[in-house]
């Protein structure tokens, strides 16, 4: 436990608080990294703010959004009955179907980010981007397919049968003057990347911490590590529309920074054992959302 333990706080307290660091010292966003006070020796410490008027609920990945900002997924589809192992069966009915249910939803979510990703690339490549943020916005696509495919097959496992994606129709947009696209991007970067995969990363690296199921622990181990350089990526994708679009680009992030609502998704309660869901991926190391408050609060800080 203590090996794995230095492992994910390495993830959580090293590589999740970089990604703060790279956000909060951009010089679009004229901050320091002395922002980054937080002690971090723990990943599971509560940080000391106050909780905020509502649950949280991280979206697994890069969410991919059409009109008005809804969120996007293809309902997965389902296959022949498949052989599961003694110790799953060993599970309540009940149990078992809070957790395929859960690692559907999160495949969903992943499977949606690979297009969500190859979308971000397209559009990089239209505005003129380096080719490093293009390259590491199709390595990031590549890591939400594998995301997607240990999500999936747990999934398949608890349900007793197999649990496939399903289909994602392509990604139309209109076109817009550039400076509108830079501003859409640099905000939707700071919102679902910077935000929601950082925080991602660190619930992930949590869930992992508390888990026993060598094969849900697994998986999130790897999208902790992912969704750590997601955030990366995307704060550098920030400081990039800024420098490239210049005052009206900074204007539209300091209004999103200044929404007092700036938050994700409420969390969808579940019932069952706790002990059993959280030992198969399922558990809530943020019950109060105060690490999410944390990290809202140092983004806003360097604003």
């Amino acid at each position: 436990m203590g090996t794995r333990h230095e492992a994910l706080d390495l993830i959580t307290g090293t590589r999740v608080r970089h990604v703060l660091a790279v956000m909060l010292t951009v010089g679009a966003l004229g901050a320091s990294t002395a922002a980054c006070g937080a002690d971090s020796s723990n990943p599971l410490q509560p940080w000391k703010t106050d909780p905020p008027t509502t649950e949280i609920m991280v979206v697994e990945g890069r969410p991919l959004r059409r009109g008005r900002r809804r969120l996007h997924v293809a309902a997965s589809r389902t296959g022949g009955l498949r052989v599961t192992d003694a110790a799953t069966l060993a599970i309540g009915r009940a149990e078992r179907d809070v957790l395929a249910a859960h690692w559907t939803r999160a495949g969903e979510m992943e499977h949606a980010s690979v297009v969500a990703f190859v979308d971000l690339a397209c559009r990089l490549r239209r505005l003129g981007a380096p080719a490093e943020l293009v390259a590491r916005c199709i390595q990031a696509a590549d890591q939400e397919l594998d995301h997607a495919r240990r999500c999936f097959a747990l999934a398949s496992r608890f349900a007793g049968h197999d649990v496939r994606p399903g289909r994602l129709g392509r990604l139309w947009r209109l076109p817009s003057r550039r400076s509108t696209a830079l501003s859409r991007l640099a905000v939707e970067s700071l919102r679902d990347g910077v935000l929601n995969e950082g925080y991602a990363a660190w619930l992930a690296a949590g869930q992992a911490l508390l888990a026993s199921d060598p094969e849900a622990r697994a998986a999130l181990e790897r999208i902790a590590v992912d969704e750590a350089e997601h955030a990366a990526l995307s704060a550098d994708m920030v400081a990039w529309c800024i420098a490239a679009g210049g005052e009206p680009v900074r204007r539209a992030v300091g209004a999103v920074l200044a929404d007092a609502s700036f938050r994700v998704t409420p969390r969808r309660s579940t019932t069952g054992d706790a002990a059993v869901l959280t030992a198969h991926g399922l558990g809530d190391p943020d019950p109060a959302g105060a690490a999410y408050s944390r990290l809202r609060d140092l983004v806003l800080a360097a604003a």
